[in-house]
């Protein structure tokens, strides 16, 4: 059964009957209780009309993240960046499958002005609470397995949140350039959403700017549109396969572009800041051969296009943001660059159930990045594997490393030596075939940890348990040379 079939058949047991009948609700302007402007009057022979969708998905690490009672198709955002004035226009609209029926759900956004709602083409009424959630009541309840449509407008000048180091997520500017890293709840930083990597969407990016700026944003860009009366251009991206929220990249800059052909004419689009030097594209000559190599590897390279951004920051990180990886001016380094491309495959294409899960993300990227570098001559993987074994802090298990060491050596590194000490354990063609099955099986969907313990003792046809039991779930690391 798929996401949304079983989230409908949830939300059917899960319903329950409303007796308010509420007339027509005005549009809001401004925060005020849910009950202000109606004229609800009770009655005992009503049709049930729903409930409240929940407010947060149940994340183990992050519970109050993403929202019950929904799944997105499509998000189409419509900013506008005034770089003078530090300041966001948007307006976004949400296409999407009520799993219940539903008298009011919930959207995430963060430190942003809300001026108007709409469910169905009617305004409706909204609260904030908590400067994270968007609590929107429609005119009419949405019946369970409606297909609905909400469109927000909103402003402000959007800011990051406090996160696990290195990073504190969303949206982020210098005065002029702008780029986003959202990992793992700060797309709420810049557009309503269902911020949780279990709901993946489709995607519609339209940017206005400048016409002195450039904009980068994921997917392909399908049309620049000049207004040479107020000096702006709009640059209309599309992004058709399903992506998480935290992996949705807009950047504005002044740009250089370089477009290149890969694999089966596979387009790549890289985009530098304009103020680094020419030298900065030298870590990424070799995309082309990272993704041939990978597709043997892991099956076909998943999405319709690819690239790089590099902005004008030290960022300590890089981020493998959906067909458009960020890159800061010190990140530029070609382990890096093939680290972020294997995410295509592991965390974009298949992504995480759970925050929990972070190591399918990071364990198998680590992995990927340590096959390419034995491919490319920097030794074998049993070397860098007893190498990395002597990594200070992997005595935590990366199958529950904590909110606050999402990004820890033991997430990668001991979730890369899982993945190798696996390897030794079923052979080379059984773990390649697992790993190709698992891309196959799950992408475009959301998996955990489970999952893929259970998938391997599939592929195995043999009980792995004590495998999985010692390398991801067990406190103390276990020795490396009683595995090989």
């Amino acid at each position: 059964m798929d996401r949304r079939r079983l989230i409908i058949a949830v939300g059917a047991l899960l319903s329950v009957v409303t007796v308010v009948a509420a007339t027509t609700i005005a549009a809001r302007d401004g925060p005020r209780s849910l009950s202000a402007g109606s004229t609800a009057t009770t009655t005992t022979t009503a049709a049930p009309i729903g409930q409240a969708g929940a407010r947060g998905v149940g994340d183990p690490y992050f519970p109050d993240a993403g929202n019950g009672g929904y799944d997105v198709d499509h998000y189409a955002l419509d900013l506008t960046w005034d770089p003078a004035r530090q300041h966001l226009d948007g307006v976004t609209t949400v296409s999407a499958v009520a799993a219940e029926a539903l008298a009011s759900f919930s959207l995430d956004l963060i430190g942003l002005d809300v001026s108007a709602v709409e469910v169905d083409g009617d305004p409706a009424r909204w609260e904030r609470l908590d400067d994270h959630e968007l609590v929107v009541t429609p005119a009419r309840a949405v019946p369970e397995a409606a297909t609905f449509r909400t469109v927000v407008s909103y402003d402000g000048t959007p800011a990051p949140i406090p996160g696990a180091e290195p990073i504190d997520p969303g949206f982020r500017t210098d005065g002029r350039e702008v780029y986003v890293a959202s990992e793992p709840d700060g797309a709420a930083t810049f557009f309503p959403s269902n911020d949780h990597p279990s709901d993946k969407a489709t995607y519609e990016i339209r940017v206005t700017v400048p016409d002195a700026l450039d904009v980068a944003a994921n997917g392909l860009l399908r049309e620049t549109i000049s207004d040479d009366g107020a000096g702006t251009e709009t640059w209309v991206f599309e992004a058709p396969d399903p992506m998480a929220t935290y992996l949705v990249q807009v950047v504005v800059a002044n740009l250089r572009f370089q477009e290149l052909t890969g694999p089966a004419g596979l387009p790549i689009r890289n985009a530098y800041d304009g103020d680094l030097g020419n030298d900065v594209s030298a870590a990424f000559e070799r995309q082309g051969e990272m993704i041939d190599f990978f597709d043997n590897l892991f099956g076909p390279y998943p999405f319709a296009t690819y690239g790089a951004v590099v902005v004008d920051e030290g960022l300590g990180f890089a981020l493998e943001t959906q067909t458009l990886s960020l890159f800061g001016r010190n990140a530029l380094a070609e382990p890096i660059v093939a680290h972020e491309l294997a995410h295509q495959w592991f965390g974009d294409h298949v992504s995480l159930g759970s925050w929990r899960d972070i190591w399918l993300n990071e364990g198998f990227a680590t992995y990927a990045q340590w096959l390419w570098a034995e491919h490319r001559g920097d030794g074998t993987v049993d070397e860098i594997a007893v190498a990395s074994a002597r990594t200070p802090g992997l005595d935590v298990p990366p199958a529950d490393p904590g909110p606050d060491q999402l990004f820890r050596a033991t997430v990668y590194v001991r979730g890369a030596l899982t993945l190798h000490v696996l390897r030794h354990e079923l052979g080379d063609e059984v773990f390649f075939e697992l790993l190709r099955t698992w891309v196959a099986r799950y992408g475009g969907e959301s998996a955990t940890s489970a999952d893929f313990e259970t998938l391997a003792e599939e592929v195995a046809g043999r009980d792995l348990s004590v495998l999985f039991d010692t390398w991801l779930h067990a406190s103390r690391f276990p020795t490396l040379a009683d595995w090989l």
